[in-house]
């Protein structure tokens, strides 16, 4: 995996550890940060100041994905940027000599395929393709053994970029059981963050780096003094805790609470009724495993989008990509509670289930043969 973000490291160590378990000393499995491992440093700066970039500047992510869409075929732009990460990424792989590997990045299948084909080797590619509901050129790799995706939507983009029905398995999106292990109760967080039992409680979130326009929308719905509970995780943007400290102290009917980087989030979703932030798939996942609706305000690249598309055509989510339509929001569910509930049936409905279990299941027969 590449650890930009953490899209692509939870799915990785949940199938980890699910293999574990389910199969005791019958695997010895490494979750490699890949371009770090490898000492392509320069690499790694640059895919984390370009996520970083991209999340301020989502149109440059968005230019690059329709760019990519249009040379389907063609990655020569791949082999310039990240020469100095692919060779040493496919001596890497010949030297281990793996029985598999699962990437749950593109740019790793791509690697890895590269230097089966070079290097030669016996190994496995099976590719999970981290998007619940798209599967765009970079992942639609033909030389992967297996693509291993979490909804028809994402098979049925891997199809039109000509990737065989027999090579994709639907499993669903791989979570870690320690995510369904909640040791605080409603009650705890309600007591822990001074909140409200008679109010809708609406989470807010953008990922660790603490990057988007939600964060604006929350101060000026405090000072709007919506009739909500409202908790910010700010993650790793301290500037940003910060400022959000000083509406804590205003009195009014929001109750409001501010916490920085958290490692119960699995907690806070429990203990809401909306999550609310840009569109992002383990987040849209996990809110979705704890049938909470989501209210998404923003999306980097496009296989965020049909995150998105998704959530607006189920009708399990809302699109506030402005102010006025993020206030109107939550305006609706203070004075119409009874929408949440409606929302969450939608959602129970879809029964989704965690892939971790299916996931291993399937590599562990691949390894028996």
């Amino acid at each position: 995996m590449l650890e930009v973000g953490l899209g692509h490291k939870i799915p990785a160590l949940a199938i980890k550890e699910e293999l574990e378990m389910q199969y005791p000393d019958a695997f010895d499995i490494s979750v490699v940060d890949f371009a770090k491992e490898v000492g392509a440093a320069r690499t790694d700066r640059q895919l984390n100041i370009s996520w970083d970039i991209a999340l301020k500047f989502p149109v440059f992510v968005r230019i690059g994905y329709r760019y990519m869409e249009m040379n389907r075929k063609n990655f020569f732009y791949i082999e310039m940027l990240y020469r100095d990460f692919i060779q040493k990424g496919m001596q890497y792989i010949a030297n281990t000599n793996p029985d598999i590997v699962l990437a749950t990045h593109a740019l790793c299948t791509y690697i890895a395929s590269k230097a089966r084909r070079i290097y030669g080797g016996n190994y496995k590619i099976l590719s999970y393709v981290v998007d619940p509901f798209d599967g765009y050129s970079l992942w639609a790799n033909p030389e992967s053994d297996m693509f291993l995706v979490a909804t028809e939507q994402s098979k049925s983009r891997l199809l039109d970029h000509g990737i065989k029905d027999s090579n994709i398995i639907i499993t669903g999106f791989p979570t870690r059981r320690a995510f369904f292990d909640l040791k605080k109760s409603k009650e705890d967080i309600f007591s822990e963050l001074a909140l409200d039992f008679a109010k809708i409680t609406i989470l807010i979130s953008a990922g660790s780096q603490g990057i988007s326009n939600v964060y604006s929308f929350a101060k000026t719905a405090k000072r709007k003094n919506i009739p909500l509970n409202l908790i910010v995780v700010t993650g790793k943007n301290q500037k940003l805790k910060r400022n959000l400290d000083n509406l804590v102290h205003i009195k009014n009917e929001m109750n409001f609470a501010v916490l920085s980087y958290v490692d119960n989030m699995n907690e806070l979703i429990a203990a809401s009724d909306v999550v609310a932030g840009k569109a992002g798939a383990s987040t849209f996942m996990e809110a979705m495993f704890m049938k909470k609706p989501m209210i998404f305000t923003g999306w980097t690249a496009y296989n965020d989008w049909y995150i998105i598309k998704f959530a607006l055509d189920k009708q399990i989510g809302w699109y506030c990509p402005n102010l006025a339509s993020f206030l109107n929001i939550l305006k609706k569910l203070s004075k119409e509670p009874y929408t949440v509930l409606e929302y969450q049936r939608r959602i129970e409905a879809l029964r989704f289930v965690p892939g971790t279990k299916a996931i291993s299941e399937i590599i562990a027969g691949i390894a028996g043969q």
